[in-house]
């Protein structure tokens, strides 16, 4: 489906949710499919991990995490190439083993709350599916031991959940981030927009990565490591350029990169720079404060 479908369909009617997406091809090695009970949204969610090699032989270890935000429209089973991608990576030594958590936060939710309550894709992640994991796996379960990455909707909400709680997240990676504002996503997806803001602009300005950067930055600027990744053939371009900039005038260090010639694409982007990222995760734990 082109991008231009997409959006059309998404702006004449969101997609209902489902909360739980069990796989039915054969997941990446290592990767299974698991659920938890939502109290919020009161219906089992699904999420994809990975453990990384000797995960089991090493029953004293922990581990740092990675949590994956997927892209609007998507859920847990979304990306499979970036599995692939760091189990390579762990397995040549370039990455030191890490788990990977691919997280169901809402089809159309952009990882916020509406303020109805009926779609809480914050709360979801935040309040529910990082403690689980906590709980359940043997995790770091400290800042220093949790990343946040996303490509689309999920870079946006990935920059959004940690610009918001930089206490909660170590290191953030986004890529081809949607970044609107509350008046673009209003005009370009207006159903979903009143679904989850009740058609409020001011609603959605006031929580929104832009205000979290601002309100934020000296806090964002001590803990939080930054990589923004986005195609010279993304829509959403201008958008994350815009972000560079602010990040630029609040003195909050981070890395930008532009990649030539790449359009609006999770594989083709994991492909070209997704190892990258994992190192960047990686190498941020030890530069913290």
């Amino acid at each position: 489906m082109t991008t231009v479908l997409l959006m059309a369909v998404l702006a004449a009617a969101p997609a209902p949710e489902r909360w739980s997406n069990p796989a039915e091809q054969p997941l990446p090695v290592g990767v299974v499919h698991r659920t938890f009970e939502s109290r919020s949204m009161k219906t089992s969610v699904g999420y994809t991990i990975y453990l990384p090699p000797g995960y089991d032989a090493e029953p004293g270890r922990r581990y740092p995490v990675v949590y994956f935000l997927h892209g609007r429209g998507g859920h847990e089973l979304m990306n499979p190439r970036s599995y692939e991608i760091l189990d390579a990576a762990i397995r040549a030594g370039e990455v030191p083993p890490l788990i990977y958590v691919h997280a169901m936060g809402g089809r159309n939710s952009g990882y916020a709350d509406a303020p109805d309550g009926s779609v809480m894709g914050e709360t979801v992640i935040v309040e529910e599916l990082i403690p689980h994991v906590d709980r359940m796996y043997r995790t770091i379960a400290s800042p220093d031991g949790r990343g946040l990455e996303g490509f689309s909707m999920g870079g946006q909400g990935a920059l959004r959940l940690a610009f918001k709680r930089p206490a909660l997240f170590g290191s953030v990676v986004a890529y081809g981030s949607g970044l609107a504002t509350g008046a673009e996503l209003r005009r370009e997806l207006p159903r979903v927009f009143a679904k989850m803001h009740a058609d409020d602009v001011a609603q959605f300005d006031r929580t929104s990565v832009w205000t979290y950067a601002r309100r934020n930055a000296a806090r964002i600027r001590r803990s939080l490591a930054i990589r923004i990744c986005i195609g010279t053939r993304d829509q959403h371009l201008e958008r994350n350029r815009r972000m560079h900039a602010l990040l630029d005038d609040l003195r909050v260090p981070h890395q930008y990169q532009e990649l030539p010639e790449l359009g609006h694409s999770p594989p083709r982007t994991y492909d070209l720079v997704g190892r990258e990222g994992f190192r960047f995760h990686t190498a941020s734990r030890s530069k913290r404060p």
